[in-house]
């Protein structure tokens, strides 16, 4: 049975080697651009040309485009605007607003076009996941917060035990010394130096 497999095996990739497959065409830009034609412009090289502005001019760009959102509530605006405001380098404020503007989006029936409703759910899949992390790493700054606290804790407790026993053991030495100055009296010296015989000798 093993060597029918391998026969056949050995057939099949021979019949691949000797029919190549058919080269595929040529990518034409027409083609690029309608990979990534949302129906609302070219929403990517957007995005590529706010990444190389300045901040001064990526917040000029987002409060023009806000405002005119704000008059227009084109979705195509809307989308925009979300994207734009998904920069990695914008402030955490933004991509808040970017994602509770794509959750309007696709829970909405404006956004009919596939692509874009494509592209707006890859931005929020990735925003949410920056948000999963942030919450991630907020926790773990509280269970070290907490780490930290406890072994403040448990170090003065340590100290206060070490200085506890340091107190017994210089209790126990004084008694020591009390108990071996009364078995072992120390002797009388008469003056000058030379002992005095009890009997007066």
């Amino acid at each position: 049975m093993k060597k029918t497999l391998l026969f056949t095996a050995t057939l099949l990739l021979g019949a691949c080697a000797i029919v190549p497959p058919p080269p595929s065409p040529p990518a034409t830009a027409a083609a690029t651009d309608a990979l990534i034609d949302t129906g609302c412009g070219n929403l990517l090289d957007d995005y590529e040309t706010f990444s190389l502005m300045e901040q001064a001019q990526r917040k000029q760009i987002t409060k023009n485009l806000s405002d005119t959102w704000g008059i227009t509530h084109d979705h195509c605006g809307q989308l925009r605007l979300a994207l734009l405001l998904s920069h990695p380098e914008q402030p955490e404020k933004d991509r808040q607003k970017a994602l509770k503007m794509l959750k309007e989006l696709l829970t909405g029936e404006k956004l009919q076009d596939p692509r874009a409703r494509q592209l707006a759910r890859l931005v929020q899949d990735q925003l949410l996941q920056i948000r999963q992390q942030k919450l991630k790493a907020l926790e773990l700054g509280r269970q070290l917060k907490a780490q930290q606290a406890a072994t403040r804790e448990l170090s003065a407790e340590l100290a206060v035990l070490q200085s506890q026993m340091q107190q017994l053991k210089n209790i126990e030495q004084n008694i020591n010394e009390k108990e071996r100055y009364i078995i072992t009296p120390s002797t009388n010296h008469a003056p000058g130096g030379s002992s005095q015989d009890p009997a007066g000798r």
